[in-house]
């Protein structure tokens, strides 16, 4: 491989690395970033909902015949509200801890589920255990990508009845920030294309020189010195093309006067 077509490679892929690092250092700070904001919302959502819940009335709905009662229709209906006033869809409900899981108390779906089974996650037990409002990270299961957030509900003597959790849907936004790298990955790929090119013609410039001093040094070194050498400039090329030259004139002269 040529020395130009070495300099245009070599511009071409640190071009592309350079770029393709800044690209993925910002999708990972954009991430992060949409985590946080997502988060923050979520949670300040579910703290103040949870204030208006009756954590007693709450405690009073066990089995699917309560989905009938008033407590249920009330905490229902104002879910509801917290949904719509929100944009959630029904990614709003009620859970209270029994043994080792979590069960379905109220949701806003037009078919209840109540008494339904749910994984308790990691994030939850500062909800449950001290009453502290909270929020996940970005994480994934089989149905998503998802944020959530926990807030307590309390009942009349300050126990904690159970939690309200409100979700967030990301694989939109994370469809979008990946979208996004890949245009910013293939305008990167142009504009190292056109660095390549550029460093090519730049490199082939040079090489011209070099080619061109290497062709006169070959001669001279077979005895051939009566051809000047001429490099116009002032970089490290035409330095070098200046030394050949006066090198040649020393050459010329000692031969002259050995013959």
């Amino acid at each position: 491989m040529s020395l130009t077509l070495k300099f245009a490679l070599y511009t071409l892929l640190v071009c592309f690395a350079v770029l393709a690092g800044s690209s993925y250092v910002h999708y990972r700070v954009a991430r992060q970033d949409l985590e946080q904001a997502l988060g923050e919302k979520l949670e300040a959502i579910v703290r103040s909902a949870s204030v208006a819940i009756d954590g007693t009335a709450h405690d009073s709905i066990n089995e699917m015949a309560d989905q009938e009662g008033e407590a249920f229709t009330r905490i229902r209906d104002h879910l509801r509200k917290v949904r719509d006033a929100n944009h959630l869809g029904d990614l709003i409900y009620t859970m209270r801890r029994e043994g080792e899981k979590m069960k379905f108390i109220v949701m806003t779906h037009d078919k209840p589920f109540i008494g339904h089974d749910y994984e308790i996650r990691p994030e939850m037990l500062p909800t449950l255990n001290k009453g502290m409002a909270s929020r996940t990270g970005l994480y994934e299961d089989k149905n998503g990508h998802w944020i959530s957030a926990y807030a307590p509900l309390l009942d009349q003597e300050g126990h904690i009845s159970g939690l309200l959790e409100a979700d967030y849907e990301v694989d939109t936004f994370l469809a979008q920030l990946k979208n996004k790298q890949m245009r910013t990955l293939g305008l990167g790929l142009v504009f190292s294309l056109i660095a390549a090119v550029l460093s090519f013609l730049v490199a082939k410039t040079l090489t011209r020189k070099i080619v061109y001093l290497t062709d006169l040094t070959e001669k001279i070194s077979l005895g051939k010195m009566n051809t000047g050498i001429e490099v116009r400039g002032n970089d490290e090329i035409a330095k070098l093309g200046r030394a050949l030259e006066r090198m040649r004139e020393s050459l010329k002269i000692a031969s002259d006067l050995i013959e």
